[in-house]
């Protein structure tokens, strides 16, 4: 049976827009949906990356102009966005929606789509995740190791079941996900089974 796009993107729309969730592109630079529960687990790694962007080590010249243009608006449409920063032209579209792809990915910023567009513009509106967790987060949390230890455990639960070799792609920066989770593993944080990570949840349920 066939399923109409449709009714998928309007979903999507749905939980983007909503307060308690968050639409980034942290796992695989795929569309993923966070629940406020995950917020005080990745501020401490997008924290991290903001030290690095300042220091001048991640993020390339255009994506550096666009989080500085999205952090002093505030809030900003993409249309008004490509105008501010001269990017118009068909020929910019690629590098334009890449450097959004990769700042999406650092969850740097978090996109929502305008819900009051004018006629036939579907376009996000976008702020830094500083400004979209304004309030929903109590900041003196976990430190970058700990947090960074939390975020994979929490997403193996989510998978449930992954393989291992396959955890270094799952996330845009470079941390060494590999050593997190053998102390995860040495911690029974999560299991393994052969060439497989697995869900503790699994040994709660047997039990």
């Amino acid at each position: 049976m066939k399923i109409s796009g449709q009714p998928v993107a309007r979903l999507s729309r749905e939980i983007e827009g909503r307060d308690d969730i968050l639409a980034t592109r942290t796992f695989r630079r795929t569309k993923t949906f966070i629940s406020n529960r995950i917020w005080p687990v990745l501020d401490p790694v997008v924290k991290r990356h903001k030290e690095l962007v300042q220091k001048g080590e991640i993020l390339s010249v255009l994506e550096q102009q666009l989080l500085k243009t999205i952090d002093g608006e505030g809030s900003i449409r993409t249309d008004r966005l490509r105008k501010k920063l001269k990017l118009e032209a068909k020929e910019n579209n690629s590098k334009f929606h890449r450097a959004l792809t990769s700042l999406e990915s650092y969850a740097l910023i978090i996109g929502v789509e305008d819900p009051h567009p004018e006629k036939h513009l579907h376009a996000n509106i976008w702020q830094t995740w500083e400004t979209r967790t304004r309030g929903g987060i109590d900041r003196a949390g976990l430190s970058y190791e700990k947090a960074l230890a939390k975020l994979l455990e929490k997403t193996i639960d989510a998978c449930v079941l992954a393989r291992e070799d396959q955890i270094r792609k799952w996330f845009h920066w470079s941390a060494d996900m590999k050593e997190v989770a053998k102390e995860l593993l040495l911690n029974e944080a999560i299991l393994k089974a052969g060439p497989y990570l697995v869900s503790s949840r699994v040994r709660d349920v047997n039990n």
